[in-house]
């Protein structure tokens, strides 16, 4: 097998407290052809001077994009991806970290692949606030082969984002990643998925932690809507035409938001599988204890 050369790039806004883990676990690879990016957006905390001090001690030349203004994790990714000369890149939060064969295992399964592979993820643990260990997926059977697996992840993402290793040049074929929404990945995934085949190490060879500073309740709400918003978007062929209009509808019914509606009425009324009621509500505003009416009507 060649030894291609793959692209770090990982990223931080106060991680301070874990960025040495992380740096670590990639110095500590088996697989040693790799470069290193290694961001900042503009972490009120000493993250840089850890991370220059960290690149110092180790004598480890690194690429840097560090900000001195806030511009937001998809746009800090475009500048990086930019800077980039691996066959393959992987993206990585500094809050977490890598088993030592995360990339001789996904570097191989993807090397044996065809070209029609744009991308493999593994799966990996979740580190809970007590640091103790879960699994990010329990049943790993949702991975059948590459065929389902398109369908399936039109579905719901399975990708953990840290445990991915994908193609340069494919990234760079789908373009950039949105700033203007927060599961930038998931929308990802779904652009590769369109034109290429996604390969899947079935192990847990990475680690994804969990704490305040990435989960709360306006969060959660947010990419929950937009989860849905992609999978519609994607849904050209009316396959999860069912579950879309469930899912819109429990938009519809839960929310206080007039914006939020707005935004969702704007997309779903370009849903070639779009209820006809329901899509009136919406763009009307109409009070969701409306949406029972619509057999008296339609």
């Amino acid at each position: 097998m060649e030894s291609p050369l793959v692209s770090f790039i990982v990223v931080s806004y106060k991680h301070s407290e874990f960025i040495v883990e992380c740096l670590n676990s990639i110095k500590n690879q088996t697989y040693k052809n790799w470069e290193l990016i290694v961001a900042d957006d503009a972490s009120p905390d000493n993250s840089v001077e850890i991370t220059k001090n960290w690149l110092k001690e180790n004598n480890i030349h690194a690429k840097t994009n560090f900000h001195e203004i806030n511009k937001g994790f998809a746009t800090t990714l475009n500048e990086c991806i930019e800077m980039t000369e691996g066959k393959y890149v992987n993206i990585i939060a500094a809050d977490d970290y890598f088993h030592p064969e995360f990339l001789e295992k996904c570097l191989a399964s993807l090397e044996n692949k065809s070209d029609r592979f744009g991308m493999v993820f593994s799966s990996c643990f979740i580190i809970k606030e007590d640091k103790s260990l879960i699994n990010y997926i329990d049943n790993l059977n949702f991975y059948q082969n590459e065929n389902q697996f398109k369908k399936t992840l039109k579905k719901m993402n399975f990708i953990p984002a840290l445990a991915t290793l994908t193609k340069r040049k494919v990234l760079l074929e789908t373009g950039h990643y949105d700033k203007n929404i927060l599961i930038e990945d998931y929308d990802r995934w779904l652009r590769i998925n369109e034109n290429y085949f996604i390969d899947f190490v079935p192990e847990n060879l990475a680690y994804h932690r969990k704490h305040d500073e990435n989960i709360s309740k306006i969060k959660e709400r947010i990419v929950f809507v937009e989860e849905i918003l992609l999978r519609l978007k994607y849904d050209s062929n009316l396959e999860n035409k069912t579950k879309i209009n469930n899912d819109i509808k429990k938009i519809y019914l839960t929310s206080t938001d007039k914006k939020e509606i707005q935004k969702v009425s704007e997309k779903y009324s370009q849903y070639k599988g779009k209820e006809r009621w329901l899509d009136i509500c919406l763009k009307y505003g109409f009070p969701a204890k409306l949406y029972n009416l619509k057999y008296k009507f339609f």
